[in-house]
């Protein structure tokens, strides 16, 4: 099994695989197995909003004001691998567990035209840039680096990144990441929501884990 993900992964190097990863940490605690999670997302008024995004020109704008909405729900499912989840109303404080905040900074939705004819070459790709804040709202959690780290409101701040993806090289044809000439949005929402996810959770790919006894005497 690990062997045969050495090999995927050397493989998409080779063939642009889309996918999201973890461009730059501020702040990592060691932290884990929240008792709950508590997930909501925001995009600035400034925030680059570009590409093809929906069937026209005039749905631009109501994709835009979705793309929080549409982030937390791809993120909420991803992180109910690990707690129990909801995505917050407006209104809503979370009293325990993790706050999961995120910021789509940058979001750039590429051309299907362009896809179509050099998507190989990487020209109409889509691009998504999202920065990530993690507090734990009971406060027990501290990173040994900074021991004063609360940046406002209740609870310590445990994890804090940024995160990049988009669909890469993979082309008109799309891929299992990637969805050739359809809209990319959701797919890297999709697709950074899993990184947070794997990035978070112990032994992500079950390396550990073993079907037959493998004790040495």
């Amino acid at each position: 099994m690990k062997y045969t993900l050495l090999a995927l992964g050397a493989a998409c190097v080779f063939s642009g695989c889309a996918g999201a990863k973890i461009s730059h940490t501020d702040i990592a605690s060691g932290a884990h197995d929240p008792k709950a999670i508590y997930i909501r997302s925001y995009i600035a008024d400034n925030a680059p909003f570009r590409g093809h995004h929906g069937d026209s020109i005039g749905e631009h704008p109501v994709r835009r004001s979705l793309a929080p909405a549409a982030f937390s729900k791809a993120l909420r499912e991803e992180m109910e691998k690990m707690a129990p989840s909801m995505v917050l109303a407006d209104d809503e404080t979370p009293a325990t567990g993790w706050l999961i905040e995120s910021n789509l900074e940058y979001v750039h939705a590429g051309s299907q035209q362009l896809r179509a004819v050099l998507g190989p070459l990487g020209v109409g790709r889509s691009c998504v840039k999202i920065h990530v804040r993690i507090t734990d709202v009971d406060g027990h959690h501290v990173a040994s680096s900074d021991k004063d780290m609360s940046k406002g409101g209740s609870g310590n701040v445990i994890y804090e990144f940024d995160i990049v993806g988009g669909s890469a090289l993979s082309g008109p044809a799309g891929q299992t990441y990637a969805p050739g000439l359809g809209n990319p949005e959701e797919f890297d929402y999709k697709n950074a929501a899993e990184r947070i996810c794997y990035a978070l959770t112990l032994d992500p790919q079950k390396y550990g884990t073993r079907t037959v006894p493998s004790i040495n005497y």
